[in-house]
């Protein structure tokens, strides 16, 4: 009986780790927060001067 309550206990833990993963990558990490660099634009920041001090 004891393993049966440690299994699931140990099974929901794990889905909720899993849930809370997926959760923050899509929050933070996620398509809709990264930036679109066109080769021009990463050509042009490559290619400009660092700035003088």
């Amino acid at each position: 009986m004891a393993r049966k309550t440690l299994r699931r206990e140990l099974t929901l833990a794990f889905v909720l780790k899993v849930v809370a993963i997926f959760l923050l990558y899509f929050s933070f990490f996620g398509p809709s927060h990264r930036l679109h660099v066109t080769p021009a634009d990463m050509a042009a920041a490559l290619t400009r001067s660092p700035p003088s001090r």
